[in-house]
């Protein structure tokens, strides 16, 4: 099975085009609309799971594309606060992958690339 490949924004922010330009992809898409509501869909225990999930993820991980995968783990997640026993090592291995690609665990969180908003300057303040 091949490697998937990397983003491009990621390779870019570790310099990877710096010896060959030429290789850098374009037309990769980009999400800018943030997560959104909690669907009206879930259960109780599944909305408090979405919530704890969004605000325990990284900023400026999730967006408006990653909403099925966090009902998803946020269903998961219910579950196994309802019935950790009863659930299945797949399933528990599958809530913990999806939670890595949120960046919720130090080793995949270390993997991420986020931009940051540039700092504030003390001068923007100030009357002209």
């Amino acid at each position: 099975m091949a490697r998937p490949r990397k983003p491009t924004k990621v390779l870019d922010a570790r310099g990877a085009f710096k010896k060959d330009p030429q290789r850098k992809r374009s037309g990769e898409p980009e999400v800018k609309n943030p997560l959104g509501a909690v669907p009206t869909r879930l259960g109780k225990m599944e909305v408090k799971a979405w919530h704890e999930i969004v605000a325990n993820a990284p900023l400026g991980v999730l967006t408006e594309a990653d909403r099925h995968s966090v009902e998803m783990a946020a269903r998961m997640m219910a579950a196994a606060w309802e019935d950790f026993e009863g659930m299945t090592d797949g399933r528990l291995t599958r809530l913990m992958a999806t939670l890595g690609t949120f960046g919720m665990n130090p080793s995949d969180r270390a993997k991420l690339s986020i931009e940051k908003a540039p700092d504030a300057s003390p001068y923007d303040t100030l009357d002209e």
